[in-house]
């Protein structure tokens, strides 16, 4: 499915590069690079605003999301064991990240109330991975939704990640 003018999509335009592109109508309105082949340091370009993403912890993960060259959080990250898990701003706003249908091929940050802000459906691709984003009304032009917009496809990036880790790991016991 090609997105229409008006929607988003994630793409990564090369293989084996962990780099993404945010894309409306062609056009890229924002970035996810990672840091280094492996790990979860990346960061993230939206307009002119950039920020630093980075998971830590193994009993009690989370994320943070930083300005870029600043030690303080804008927002972190908690999540379940099942992938969802809350989002909180420095601003107080939180966020529910959860799964939307069983096979877990799409996923929303919902505001506290329930209300869907950011959609993510995919990733798909097999060499490189893309996936389709769709932005509320309720959530455009919230101060957060850039951040929301990174964030999910970041942990969506690692979620892929460690699945296949998992897999791997699996199939040489």
């Amino acid at each position: 499915m090609q997105p229409g003018p008006d929607e988003l999509e994630w793409r990564q335009p090369e293989a084996l590069h962990r780099l993404y592109q945010l894309t409306r109508g062609g056009e890229v309105i924002a970035t996810l690079r990672f840091e280094k082949r492996s790990g979860s340091l990346a960061t993230g370009e939206s307009g002119k605003n950039q920020w630093t993403l980075k998971r830590t912890g193994f009993l009690s993960p989370r994320v943070s999301v930083r300005e870029a060259g600043s030690e303080a959080d804008v927002a972190i990250f908690i999540p379940g064991w099942t992938g969802s898990g809350w989002l909180t701003f420095n601003s107080g706003r939180r966020y529910q990240l959860r799964s939307m249908n069983f096979w877990a091929t799409e996923w929303a940050f919902e505001a506290e109330d329930g209300s869907p802000a950011v959609i993510l459906t995919g990733p798909h691709g097999v060499f490189k991975q893309g996936g389709h984003l769709r932005v509320t009304e309720s959530a455009a032009t919230l101060p957060e939704t850039p951040v929301l917009l990174l964030l999910i496809w970041y942990l969506r990036i690692l979620m892929n990640e460690d699945a296949s880790a998992a897999a791997v790991i699996a199939t040489c016991s």
